[in-house]
């Protein structure tokens, strides 16, 4: 006799935040979470990005590439799966501002929203070069950090990711497609841009929108009372 498959029939509905595209999902089973926690026990972040990426997608109806969505949109989708798989309250260790000790705090992350201003994505450089930009993906990201090794600067990831969201270089003439350029040559017209201008790319990739959340606490050690954005799905496990 056949062992029972059990858990079949638990779906829920939520949408991509960027696109607002509709998608029905299921709780994890103890299969993906056992490579949720194989992945953050390696406490190796391009491993964990691709744990959840491949959760997402095992547990999402619909076809979608997760790995080449924004990252604050699969933060969300995430959030939004594990809260019905193992409980919607999370419980996480804040630093009290006045302090400085931990506390132990319980949040909602199914409360979590999408903060944040969707920007023009095409950013002027000169009166005749602009830059078409991308937010930042599991994907792109992933890439990037496995390619650092333990001793690279911050600098050097920053660096790696901005190049990694740059989709092409627009001229009057035409547009250059930046994954068909050698990354030498990525490396070349990044580093030839004036402070400015390259600010103008930075703040693109560093303001972009994030998962977040407001949490007010009063402090076990110090009655202090604090009020804390989280920010990021790290924030929040």
């Amino acid at each position: 006799m056949a062992l029972p498959i059990i858990n079949e029939s638990s779906w829920y509905e939520s949408e991509v935040p960027s696109t607002k595209q509709k998608i029905t999902y299921r709780p994890f089973l103890v299969k993906e979470q056992k490579i949720l926690l194989i992945a953050s026990e390696s406490q190796d972040r391009k491993q964990i990005m691709n744990a959840i990426c491949d959760t997402i997608s095992a547990c999402v109806k619909e076809e979608i590439d997760f790995r080449k969505l924004p990252t604050f949109d699969v933060d969300y989708i995430f959030s939004q799966i594990r809260g019905k798989s193992v409980g919607e309250s999370s419980e996480i260790i804040i630093k009290c501002k006045k302090c400085e000790d931990d506390n132990k705090v319980s949040v909602d992350i199914t409360k979590a929203e999408i903060k944040g201003t969707f920007k023009e994505k095409v950013v002027k450089i000169t009166d005749d070069i602009s830059v078409e930009m991308v937010y930042p993906s599991y994907h792109s990201m992933a890439n990037k950090l496995g390619s650092l090794d333990d001793n690279s600067s911050d600098g050097a990831a920053i660096f790696d990711i901005l190049s990694a969201c740059i989709n092409a270089v627009l001229t009057n003439d035409e547009k250059i497609l930046i994954s068909e350029e050698p990354k030498e040559e990525v490396d070349r017209f990044i580093e030839s841009l004036t402070s400015e201008q390259f600010n103008k790319i930075a703040e693109f990739v560093t303001n972009f929108p994030k998962l977040s959340m407001e949490v007010n606490f009063v402090c076990e050690h110090c009655a202090e009372n604090n009020t804390v954005t989280l920010e990021g799905l790290e924030d929040f496990f």
